[in-house]
């Protein structure tokens, strides 16, 4: 966008959004039908200047959009205060502690020279004419050895062939594999992995975790769930009742839907640094010591580079190609309310990654407690009293992606309990959980289940359990929920049968859409799970983690039929507050139905960041505008009506039904008829953002219209690929 054009822009809006309350902007396929769901603000004008009395005190004094804030947070656990160093962007941090190192036990005594013996049987099998994939389990089989006699010594074997073969740079292997960082964690997979006959342990890590330069090693196709095992799964409970009241809840005190914010994907970046490099070419952009390599050599100490070497200079509310800003996180957080119509969100729902995306070797036990001490500290002030539900994120933990199984040996599944009793801890300290609901988050992995009104369950789980970067989920395979997370889900689900509840899965990595994010074996268990429960016990299912604004179906039978009168559950991935990787922030209020719990509409807000660099010269923050409501976007489905399974009168979503399952099912019905509304489509799921890529030819119209009716990973492996992301 043009710098005229886009000053245009904002100026029209800031006259909008200091004039009286607006209705919602009608779209071109307007649903007449949606009048009466409240009066809300159609945009908002964040001020310049950052809410310091959020925070007692500050290592810096925060200056009007020169430099970010950094607060001084006192962590709840040892009631001291976390230090400048993570957050000081002209220092780089300690990173994870030695102590942080956790180590597989030896399963013996480790036999003479067992290192040497081990790194000569590597070198004659990288050096052979076998096939990669022959190579690496090979490889994989030799290494073992090593892990379960000596796994002090895997760290500096896996730092040693990292450097022989130029896997990465010479001070990249010594900072990634260092015992604290990922080596131990890969000594504790090396000696705990079945790599036996039949097993498909080896074939998973190979694939997965050693990459592209093993292609030829493909996955396993997904375990069969036979009728045997469905059966015993839900405890001879298969077959739902024929009968199911969906009214369970209680009218509001003005009969209005419930407002609940749904935001996803903060990653706030603590060390962001303003007037740095915003498309660097190292690591992390909008810090200190990032740079291009087109300007600048990178040989330079901390600080601030000459103008003349920088590409595009981070700005104080934030770049495409970065994290999340203090200054933006507090604007969205101030947006929700006057967005709301000036009251509060009754609860809010958050999808996880709160943490930054950082290098492994900058993240550490201390970062990822004071960036969610921080954060919900936050959160808590500027929404108010409603209660927030959360789901941890792959980022959430440290090192990031990890989550260890509860079934791991000799103790090692206590490794992370850490991250799970923080968690509680913040949750129970925040007012959002009681002490026997902040318990059960410490066993479950910081899952939880808990009725926050009337007739509502929420159930949250891990799902790093069925994230592929989960290296702990290289082993057992075969075993779809080696952690016991779905036997947790299962189990509450058939309880909140019993009580007649309405029950909201939350979670953070997808289940599906196209394949490239989870594992097969428990997205597709969880999909069994759906198709039992659904649509009568399991309202709706959140996600984030794509930073995308996307869904996806659930449908009888494993989606043999994708017609509408199939669908039985839709799952909602939240756009991310981040803008790192060319998405425009956005936030969503959902209006729920108080009765049925039902999402009726939601209503889509964002932020431009290519008007960012010229909000100093304007003296006020980021304009959160209104981009579109679902119903007025979707709901109209005259073009595939007249052939589908579940017509409606006049093509049209009747006003009164829930946006359910078969709305979604309907509209990519709709979008078969119509590929014109796939473009419209990708235009939000980058939330209007200049570097999405259209989506106009049959190719990509197919492809997203196939991964939106694929609610696990094997279903959406099944589709062209290529066109999942509209990042870059």
């Amino acid at each position: 966008m043009k710098v005229a054009a886009s000053l245009a822009v904002l100026f029209g809006l800031v006259q909008l959004a200091t004039s009286s309350p607006a209705r919602y902007p009608v779209g071109p396929r307007k649903n007449a039908a949606v009048e009466g769901y409240g009066q809300q603000t159609s945009a908002y004008t964040a001020p310049s200047a950052f809410p310091t009395s959020i925070f007692a005190s500050y290592y810096n004094a925060p200056e009007s959009m020169t430099a970010e804030p950094r607060p001084v947070v006192t962590d709840v656990a040892r009631t001291s205060v976390f230090p400048d160093i993570l957050a000081n962007p002209t220092v780089l941090p300690p990173g994870p502690s030695p102590s942080e190192a956790v180590y597989p036990v030896p399963t013996g005594a480790a036999t003479p020279d067992v290192a040497d013996q081990v790194r000569a049987e590597l070198t004659n099998t990288f050096s052979s004419s076998a096939a990669n994939c022959t190579k690496c389990t090979d490889a994989l089989k030799t290494a073992q050895k090593l892990a379960q006699q000596a796994p002090e010594q895997i760290p500096g074997m896996l730092v040693e062939l990292c450097k022989k073969y130029n896997y990465k740079s010479a001070a990249t292997c010594e900072a990634t594999y260092a015992p604290q960082v990922l080596g131990s964690v890969y000594a504790q997979v090396l000696s705990y992995a079945n790599f036996s006959e039949g097993s498909t342990d080896a074939q998973y890590i190979c694939n997965i975790v050693v990459g592209s330069s093993t292609s030829s090693c493909t996955l396993p196709a997904p375990r069969e769930l036979d009728e045997g095992f469905l059966d015993d799964w839900f405890r001879g409970q298969r077959i739902p009742p024929t009968e199911y009241n969906r009214n369970v809840g209680e009218p509001t005190k003005n009969n209005n839907d419930l407002r609940v914010l749904h935001m996803s994907d903060i990653h706030v970046d603590p060390r962001f640094f303003v007037g740095g490099e915003a498309a660097c070419t190292n690591g992390r952009c909008c810090r200190a010591d990032a740079y291009n390599s087109t300007l600048s050599s990178g040989k330079f100490t901390q600080g601030m580079l000459p103008k003349a070497n920088i590409s595009e200079v981070s700005t104080y509310w934030g770049n495409f190609k970065c994290d999340t800003p203090w200054s933006l996180v507090m604007a969205l957080l101030e947006a929700v309310t006057p967005l709301n119509g000036g009251e509060e969100v009754d609860m809010t729902i958050h999808t996880g990654d709160m943490v930054v995306h950082d290098l492994a070797q900058y993240v550490s036990q201390d970062l990822v407690k004071y960036t969610h001490q921080s954060l919900y500290d936050s959160i808590r002030k500027m929404l108010g009293k409603g209660p927030v539900f959360n789901a941890i994120g792959n980022h959430d933990s440290a090192p990031s992606d990890f989550a260890s199984q509860g079934a791991l040996p000799d103790g090692r599944s206590d490794q992370l309990s850490w991250d799970w009793d923080n968690l509680a801890r913040l949750w129970e300290s925040e007012g959002w959980f009681n002490h026997k609901e902040a318990e059960q988050a410490r066993k479950h992995y910081a899952g939880y289940s808990v009725t926050p009104r009337k007739g509502l369950r929420i159930v949250a789980i891990n799902t790093d359990f069925w994230y592929k970067n989960n290296v702990f989920n290289m082993i057992h395979t075969q075993n779809p929920d080696y952690s016991g997370s779905l036997r947790f889900l299962t189990d509450e689900l058939l309880r909140a049968e019993k009580r007649n509840e309405r029950v909201w899965i939350v979670g953070h990595v997808l289940t599906g859409w196209d394949g490239s994010n989870p594992l097969d074996n428990p997205t597709n268990l969880f999909y069994q799970i759906v198709d039992r429960f659904a649509p009568h016990v399991i309202a709706h299912i959140f996600f984030g983690h794509t930073h995308e604004d996307q869904f996806n179906l659930f449908y009888a039978n494993n989606a043999t039929s994708v017609a509408a009168d199939k669908a039985k559950a839709v799952s909602f991935m939240a756009p991310s507050v981040t803008p790192g990787n060319n998405v425009n922030p956005a936030l969503r209020i959902m209006h729920v139905n108080a009765t049925t719990y039902e999402v009726m509409d939601y209503h889509q807000f964002y932020t431009q960041v290519p008007t960012f660099p010229q909000l100093p010269s304007s003296q006020h923050g980021p304009v959160f505008e209104y981009l579109y409501s679902a119903r007025d976007a979707y709901g109209n489905f005259t073009a595939s009506n007249a052939n589908s399974s579940h017509p409606t009168p006049g093509g049209v979503w009747p006003a009164n039904a829930p946006l359910n399952a078969t709305f979604w099912a309907k509209l990519t019905e709709e979008m078969h008829a119509t590929p014109e509304l796939v473009q419209q489509f990708t235009v939000f799921q980058g939330r209007n953002s200049p570097k999405s890529p259209k989506c106009t030819d049959d190719k990509c119209v197919q492809a997203k219209i196939c991964y939106m009716q694929s609610g696990s990973a094997p279903l959406g492996k099944k589709c062209t690929q290529g066109y999942g992301s509209v990042q870059s």
